[in-house]
């Protein structure tokens, strides 16, 4: 009996000891991650949106040429329905009385639905303590998936992505490290095998849009729809798809005026020299569009005090 008691205790402590380092290896990890997506800081511009606006923007020259704080809350391959998600995420963290800016990521595909990260709810596992990210999380997940990362929360950092962040956020670090320019020559083999996304318009991604910048503007906080350059070869690939698409986000903005639309393409599109790839700007490509996004919001600025 002595022995069985002896080994329930073992067990006890080993479990408690299991549960603790969890906690405190948690915390370590999610405040790298916070510092680096701008959860815990009360800021008065929020960036949402994919890769595209992540690589677009330089976090610490808005901050220092504005004098305004940044929470650059961009994820690799999030959708409209995980963007919905991020934006109630921060507007239940505590530290959106003070937002009066939201630059939001649109691109040609923002409705299409398809060819960005699969079951990119995984992303949010770190964030499962907020009641809005553990809703969707819940809808998304399976049964057994939602329990183990619920209750071991180390699990939730599945992503190498997130692991960075944890590093990046710790170190303050929030470079473009893509130096390379397009490769032309690959990309047009890539259209003539019509390897390429189509643009669509779906009703669904539309209206969780719609409902993700009014979650804004009603709180009167003035949302910025960001169309960082895509390269012309792509934004050729189905012009009358495209134009439409630009019609679409320029008449929605010219409907509510607590909603702009920036569209960077018709400036830079064709300027090889900023892209790494079709799709995302490399290192020169990023100061160009942040110089850009600083004399805007100065202007924005200016018009708000007077």
């Amino acid at each position: 009996m002595r022995k069985n008691h002896k080994i329930l205790l073992i067990s006890v402590i080993a479990i408690a000891a299991f549960f603790i380092a969890d906690y405190v290896a948690n915390w370590v990890m999610m405040r790298g991650v916070e510092r680096f997506y701008g959860l815990d800081t009360k800021s008065q511009i929020l960036l949402i949106g994919h890769s595209h606006l992540m690589l677009a923007t330089d976090k610490e020259r808005l901050e220092n040429e504005l004098g305004l704080k940044v929470s650059k809350y961009t994820r690799e391959g999030v959708n409209v329905t995980d963007r919905k998600t991020m934006v109630e995420h921060f507007l239940n963290s505590g530290n959106a009385d003070s937002l009066r800016y939201v630059l939001y990521g649109v691109d040609l595909c923002t409705f299409t639905g398809e060819g960005l990260s699969q079951n990119s709810y995984m992303l949010f596992y770190p964030f499962m303590d907020n009641s809005y990210v553990d809703s969707y999380i819940r809808s998304q997940a399976d049964h057994t998936d939602y329990w183990l990362h619920k209750l071991v929360k180390t699990t939730r950092f599945n992503d190498e992505g997130l692991k960075n962040a944890v590093l990046r956020g710790w170190a303050g670090n929030w470079e473009n490290f893509k130096n390379n320019t397009i490769d032309i020559d690959t990309y047009r083999r890539k259209l003539r095998n019509h390897d390429e996304r189509h643009i669509k318009m779906n009703p669904e991604l539309m209206a969780q849009f719609r409902e993700t910048v009014e979650l804004l503007t009603d709180r009167g906080v003035k949302v910025v729809l960001v169309n960082t350059p895509t390269f012309y070869m792509l934004n050729n690939y189905e012009p009358d798809k495209y134009r439409r698409m630009i019609d679409w986000f320029t008449e929605y903005a010219a409907g509510n005026e607590m909603v702009e639309f920036w569209d960077f393409n018709p400036q830079y599109a064709g300027d090889f020299r900023i892209f790494s790839d079709r799709l995302h700007l490399n290192r020169h490509g990023q100061q160009v569009i942040t110089t850009e996004l600083v004399n805007r919001i100065k202007q924005l600025e200016s018009e708000n005090a007077n």
